[in-house]
């Protein structure tokens, strides 16, 4: 991984990007790893079309799990529950500027996107 990347990933790890819980939110979620103890909460609304309009997050995991999630909160404003659930690793990896996660990373970079994908079903 180049060193920019790693900046990046450590800028969005020390401050997160829409950081917090969201009162009433449509989606509402938990999810850990409980294998290397990553945990986030995921909350979001959305509109009237079904695209989320405001995504945050807490919770508490290695730089990778915490990154991840703060970048994707930017990356899925407008998009909808259909365009969320076709996202995959490709999709995180190209997020996070291309890096190649090796395998026991990618659990900790795909917990957020889960938990949403999990909500998103579970708000329908």
């Amino acid at each position: 991984m180049s060193d920019l990347y790693r900046e990046y990933m450590l800028e969005h790890y020390h401050n997160p990007q829409n950081y917090g819980v969201l009162e009433g939110a449509a989606v509402d979620i938990h999810l850990d790893n409980p294998t290397c103890g990553d945990k986030v909460h995921i909350t979001a609304q959305m509109d009237e079309d079904g695209h989320l309009t405001k995504v945050m997050f807490e919770g508490h995991g290695c730089v990778v799990s915490m990154a991840a999630a703060s970048m994707l909160t930017e990356e899925v404003i407008g998009k909808s529950a259909a365009e969320i659930e076709s996202m995959d690793l490709e999709n995180i990896q190209e997020m996070m500027g291309g890096v190649k996660l090796s395998m026991g990373r990618i659990k900790c970079a795909m917990l957020a996107l889960n938990a949403l994908k999990r909500g998103l079903e579970d708000s329908d």
